[in-house]
C-alpha cells in the first residue's frame, strides 16, 4: 500500500467524514464551524480513492488535567474508510495531523475520541483526560483525550507501516 497523505480542502474530505462518522445524518452534520481557514485538513488517497482523513485546528484545552493550555490544537473528524481500518491508514493520517498541529505551534493536542476507537489513540501516545460521556450530536460514547507532547505523535510505529 502506497498512500498519498497530504493536506486537503474540507470539501475533499467531507464525504468520507460523513460516511464514517455521521451515516444516516444529513451531509450538513459533517460540516464543522472550524472548517474555515484556521483548520488544517489531511487526506489519505490510495490510487486516487480517499481512504482516510482528519482535521486539526487551534482550540484551547480547558483542563482540568492536564492544566489548561491556550496553545492547544484539537483533532476532529478522524475517519478511515470501512474496510481500510487496522491497515495503517489511520496511523499515517494521525501522524500527518499531529505534524500539522506541531507546525502550527501546538503545545498540546486534544480530541473527543469515540470509545470504540480509544485503543487506537492510546497506542499512539494519547491519554484519557476525563470520564466517558455521550455526545449531543450522535449520542455515542466518547472520552476526552490529550497528547501532552505532540512531538511523540510524529513517530509512526514501524509495525503500522506495511
Amino acid at each position: 500500500m502506497t498512500l498519498d497523505v497530504r493536506q486537503a480542502k474540507a470539501e475533499e474530505i467531507r464525504a468520507l467524514r460523513h460516511d464514517v462518522l455521521r451515516p444516516g445524518y444529513p451531509l450538513e452534520a459533517s460540516v464543522y464551524a472550524e472548517d474555515d481557514d484556521s483548520a488544517v485538513h489531511v487526506g489519505a488517497w490510495d490510487d486516487g480513492e480517499l481512504v482516510g482523513c482528519a482535521t486539526v485546528f487551534p482550540q484551547a484545552w480547558a483542563g482540568p488535567a492536564p492544566a489548561p493550555e491556550p496553545a492547544a490544537w484539537r483533532l476532529r473528524g478522524m475517519a478511515v474508510a470501512t474496510g481500510r481500518q487496522t491497515g495503517g491508514v489511520g496511523t499515517q493520517v494521525l501522524a500527518a495531523a499531529v505534524r500539522a498541529a506541531c507546525e502550527g505551534g501546538a503545545r498540546l493536542m486534544w480530541a473527543n475520541a469515540r470509545s470504540s476507537a480509544l485503543g487506537f489513540y492510546l497506542r499512539h501516545g494519547w491519554e484519557v483526560a476525563g470520564e466517558e460521556f455521550l455526545t449531543a450530536d450522535t449520542g455515542l460514547p466518547h472520552f476526552p483525550i490529550v497528547l501532552a507532547d505532540p512531538s511523540v505523535g510524529l513517530i509512526v510505529p514501524n509495525s503500522a507501516n506495511p
